[in-house]
């Protein structure tokens, strides 16, 4: 375990079923996230509890840019249980990911900037403030790993519904976007 007070851990990283089949568009993993020593999120015990890291990635770089809060989020939690549905608006590059359930299942912490730190609030209400590039290279890092595990698989096949289809391509052009920014 690291002596930071912000880190994230992606521990394991598959396509559903352990299977890269080119129409699982969608990277699933074990991840470990602790903030002031408070284990935020940990599902390496779950065996079958994949969470979806591709869209974890996404709403993380988010963070980079905006506050992340109850009244204002990036996305109905940072790192989803699983993923379903990738919805978008005709004239918005942004991005929403569905999640499965009725209700929203996965791990939120809340993120503030403040000039050149990030305050970061748990759930069970640990706060604190790391600096900025301490929490930027935290999550480029593990964004940086997801990205990797596409690349080294197998190309992923658009959707064929055209709806469907936009909403990947956008995601892939929000994360690359992001990405690059942040160099």
């Amino acid at each position: 375990m690291s002596n930071q007070k912000f880190n994230i851990n992606l521990l394991s990283i598959q396509w559903l079923d352990n299977f890269d089949d080119p129409d699982d568009r969608c990277a699933h993993g074990k991840i470990l996230v602790i903030i002031d020593n408070e284990v935020v999120a940990d599902n390496s015990d779950e065996p079958n509890d994949w969470w979806t890291l591709s869209a974890a990635s996404l709403h993380l770089l988010r963070t980079l840019e905006r506050n992340h809060t109850k009244t204002s989020p990036v996305a109905p939690c940072l790192i989803p249980g699983e993923g379903h549905h990738i919805d978008h608006q005709e004239d918005s590059p942004i991005v929403h990911i569905e999640t499965v359930y009725p209700i929203v299942k996965g791990v939120n912490w809340w993120v503030t900037h403040s000039d050149k730190e990030v305050h970061l609030d748990t759930a069970s209400g640990n706060s604190i403030t790391v600096p900025f590039e301490v929490y930027k290279q935290q999550i480029l890092s593990f964004v940086d790993k997801v990205e990797a595990f596409y690349k080294r698989s197998k190309p992923k096949n658009l959707p064929n519904i055209k709806y469907d289809r936009d909403a990947y391509i956008k995601f892939w052009a929000e994360w690359k976007k992001m990405r690059e920014t942040w160099n």
